[in-house]
């Protein structure tokens, strides 16, 4: 018999997980459902589970927040994701697993036959893990600015937009720049935790929002710092949620 427990905020994800691990391997025994860092530190501080699934992008803080704070953690660790294709490298390099949300049975069992084939003492570095993601975000752009090349550093991006099928990053001193990049490529490489893809034509970093409230029941309304091109900028009803529990990370 395996102990193992969920660390994951959303409660039917849980639940779904649940008995997914329960149809594949009825060895498994889940223990405990935990849904926060704090909550999951007052855990792992006395006891260590054999197994951990555990959600990277928790209500109130990055869940590597929980090994800053619980030193030798051993448990053999599965990471549900929705980190991009760029950031998962890192994850593969440590040899560590993960699971892309939404979860599928079929890659749930792989991982499961993955980790029962792993040795006890192979346990991956973690720690090793969150500096791996860190150095697999971009941290600066080339671009052109008349006919020089400019290096811009992360730190001075505000957010980044399209229009007519361009591609522009807004600087914190108001200037805006084309740059070779899709929305969506930009999402595979910027850090997930600042950067926030609201719309169709915005991805903004989390200092950018000036101001925000509900036009209706559903609807976020943005107001951005520098101001935008576009009066306001909505974040669609399918996105509420996520883009709620992004702001609490």
């Amino acid at each position: 018999m395996m102990n193992a427990i969920l660390i994951e905020d959303e409660d039917i994800a849980a639940i779904k997980l649940q008995k997914m691990i329960q149809d594949i391997d009825d060895s498994i025994q889940i223990v405990k459902i935990i849904s926060s860092v704090k909550e999951s530190v007052a855990y792992l501080s006395k006891h260590q589970p054999d197994l951990i699934f555990l959600d990277i992008n928790l209500s109130d803080n990055n869940s590597f927040e929980i090994f800053n704070q619980v030193e030798n953690i051993k448990s053999k660790i599965i990471f549900t994701t929705a980190y991009s294709e760029y950031a998962i490298k890192a994850f593969e390099l440590n040899s560590i697993d993960y699971l892309l949300k939404p979860i599928s049975k079929e890659a749930l069992a792989r991982s499961i036959q993955k980790l029962k084939d792993l040795e006890s003492d192979k346990v991956p570095s973690y720690a090793e893990l969150f500096r791996s993601l860190e150095n697999n975000f971009k941290k600066r752009f080339l671009v052109k600015m008349n006919n020089s090349l400019v290096s811009i550093e992360i730190a001075d991006v505000a957010y980044f937009y399209s229009d007519e099928k361009v591609t522009f990053i807004k600087l914190k001193n108001g200037k805006s720049v084309p740059i070779d990049y899709s929305l969506k490529k930009l999402e595979e490489v910027l850090n997930p935790i600042d950067f926030y893809r609201v719309n169709r034509k915005y991805i903004v970093h989390i200092s950018s929002i000036k101001k925000m409230y509900y036009s209706s029941k559903s609807k976020i309304v943005l107001h951005l710092e520098p101001a935008s091109e576009d009066d306001t900028i909505s974040v669609p009803i399918e996105k509420v949620g996520q883009f709620k529990k992004w702001l609490s990370i």
